[in-house]
């Protein structure tokens, strides 16, 4: 049966399309250059990217694609065999005591998501779940498979955002499809443990490489709170320092995160459950349930610490909005004072500036000096007794 090494995969260049007219879709049908390769999609699809702004963030038109080939994985505790298959239908039956992992990378290549769907028996309803990647966190239980959505997160430190990509499992006896949006591979810590016959992937069935995936990805929600943990303890540091709109701006940015991170992974916690009850799902062996125990607590941890950053975050907006009542009352104590210095001042002022013919002081030589003196004393017995209440 025809196949070939990953590793002999020419590197594929993406590509921006746009509208395609006959001659040009000819010359694309007929290229033999795999760097040129483009597919166009059925229809668009939005890639969701925390961090930027949102007029940023909008719905492609038409997606720039590269070729779809899906990494098989043959295993047990003896024997170990990866290859990529040019066409779903080579690839062999798998042995007794033997398990198949298929990763596809990519689900926007319909033809070769409907061609595994026909070789493993993947219901249409769920085939039309992988291709839909603005799915909610939910479990699918079946007869004898079990299907899966979840949402990877992973970080962009040099663009200072954070990626949310769906991947979908499909398991049943001996067999996992996983199905990844992008090529920004997570798992290839799993797979080298496979290669290299480490832990006790090969040693165990399909269910524990389902939980190992899992929990890898878990794991990567962790390192990318941990990010976020900084980020908000950089705030924490900030607002004592200075009142900026810019960090308001980064406190709602990431609250937004939180929000949105708390709707993809709080499912988990009764996903988990639903897995370590037999009568539901007979795929699970009773071998797994003590990992997916620990992979519960994990989920809760990753919660509890949601919740956490959530309330912080809403501390410092309360935070923020005192400060800047306060920096306002300030303002407002500062004017009220000089007002309340002027306006015995301006009473003075306003009386001896009546034109009546009779008021001595007017014309009286040291009366000048004498009422600007009283007006002095005034000013500084004021500030004095404002001084003394401390409210300056």
């Amino acid at each position: 049966m025809p196949y070939f090494n990953c590793n002999d995969i020419p590197v594929l260049k993406r590509h921006r399309i746009r509208a395609v007219t006959n001659d040009e879709h000819n010359m694309l049908e007929n290229s033999t250059d795999h760097s040129t390769i483009i597919n166009i999609l059925p229809k668009a699809r939005r890639s969701t990217l925390i961090g930027l702004p949102s007029t940023l963030i909008n719905i492609q038109d038409l997606q720039q694609t590269l070729c779809v080939q899906p990494t098989v994985f043959f295993y047990n505790e003896e024997t170990f065999q990866e290859a990529c298959y040019r066409s779903i239908e080579d690839i062999r039956e798998i042995k007794t005591n033997e398990c198949l992992w298929i990763d596809v990378t990519g689900v926007h290549d319909h033809d070769l998501i409907a061609r595994l769907g026909q070789r493993f028996n993947i219901h249409p309803l769920v085939v039309a779940d992988i291709e839909t990647t603005e799915q909610r966190t939910k479990l699918d239980v079946f007869e004898d498979t079990l299907f899966l959505v979840g949402k990877m997160i992973y970080p962009d430190i040099e663009q200072q955002i954070t990626h949310i990509e769906q991947i979908s499992f499909y398991l049943k006896e001996n067999i996992l499809i996983t199905f990844q949006e992008k090529s920004k591979d997570i798992f290839e810590p799993i797979k080298n443990r496979i290669r290299q016959n480490k832990g006790r992937i090969r040693r165990s069935k399909i269910d524990y490489l389902f939980y190992s995936l899992m929990d890898r990805i878990v794991d990567q929600y962790m390192d990318v709170l941990d990010i976020i943990g900084t980020k908000v303890e950089s705030i924490d540091h900030q607002l004592m320092r200075t009142l900026s709109r810019d960090t308001l701006e980064t406190i709602y940015d990431l609250k937004r995160e939180m929000l949105y991170f708390r709707r993809s992974i709080s499912p988990l916690k009764e996903i988990i459950n639903k897995l370590q009850k037999e009568e539901e799902t007979q795929i699970m062996h009773e071998s797994t349930n003590i990992y997916l125990k620990d992979l519960f607590d994990h989920v809760v941890q990753v919660n509890d610490t949601i919740d956490t950053y959530r309330e912080m975050l809403s501390s410092f907006i309360d935070f923020y909005m005192m400060l800047n009542s306060n920096a306002m009352n300030e303002v407002v104590k500062t004017l009220t004072i000089i007002s309340t210095i002027f306006i015995p001042l301006t009473f003075i002022v306003g009386v001896y500036g009546m034109n009546f013919d009779n008021m001595p002081e007017i014309h009286w030589k040291y009366g000048y000096f004498v009422v600007l003196g009283c007006m002095v004393l005034l000013t500084v017995t004021m500030l004095s007794c404002f001084k003394r209440k401390k409210w300056f």
